[in-house]
């Protein structure tokens, strides 16, 4: 009996199923907007011309959907300049004491 819970355990490792199911969540999500082409985005600030319209996501450069990726602008930044990074880190560690101590005074 165990000899056969044990096979069908290192046959269910190995199937192929789970090695798809593990490269497709190892992929990248593909971003979309969350416009459809040829919706009007109401951002007319100008009297004159017309009103601009959402485009194909395709139409759009790359780098504007990576600067959605807090982690690798942060990366990017660390890398170019490490003072600005380290500033910034120790903005964001003040900022979460200054409001922790605010709740904890409400209190």
């Amino acid at each position: 009996m165990f000899t056969s819970s044990l096979r069908l355990i290192t046959r269910r490792t190995f199937s192929t199923s789970i090695l798809l199911r593990q490269a497709e969540a190892k992929a990248a999500p593909q971003i979309q907007s969350s416009c459809a082409a040829g919706t009007p985005l109401n951002l007319k600030i100008k009297k004159s011309g017309n009103e601009p319209v959402a485009l194909e996501d395709s139409e759009y450069p790359e780098w504007l959907w990576e600067c959605l990726d807090k982690q690798k602008t942060d990366d990017q930044l660390k890398a170019s300049d490490f003072l600005k990074w380290k500033k910034k880190q120790i903005n964001k560690i003040n900022t979460k004491k200054i409001k922790n101590n605010n709740f904890l005074s409400q209190m």
